[in-house]
């Protein structure tokens, strides 16, 4: 089942990745969706870090282990959501790409 969940995601960014010509629109289209999808996630980590750590101080034992655990994913999570993010930052910066301009995809898609 969860093979089906990751192909139908892939599937959905499909024409994204293949309308785009170019690896400059490429970044740009995946710089806007992080640019919408980001900030929520990292939002619900913030609020599973939160939950955590509250799990943490209220409970004793094995419990408590298992809030640590738990602590310690919600950190690694919003690293690697902030490391996503300057990576695509840095990619941007590397190729001197100007983020402002959003690529006209119109003539990229066959009007026949």
């Amino acid at each position: 089942m969860k093979k089906y969940i990751a192909l139908g995601s892939l599937m959905a960014f499909t024409p994204l990745l293949t309308f785009a010509a170019t690896f400059e629109s490429i970044l740009l289209v995946i710089k806007n969706l992080m640019g919408v999808i980001l900030p929520i996630m990292i939002s619900l980590a913030v609020i599973f870090f939160i939950y955590s750590l509250l799990s943490y101080i209220l409970k004793e034992g094995d419990e408590k282990a298992a809030a640590k655990t738990q602590m310690i994913w919600g950190i690694v999570i919003l690293f690697a959501i902030v490391a996503v993010w300057g990576l695509v930052d840095v990619l941007l910066e590397t190729f001197d790409i100007d983020t402002g301009a959003i690529p006209d995809t119109s003539q990229l898609i066959p009007t026949s």
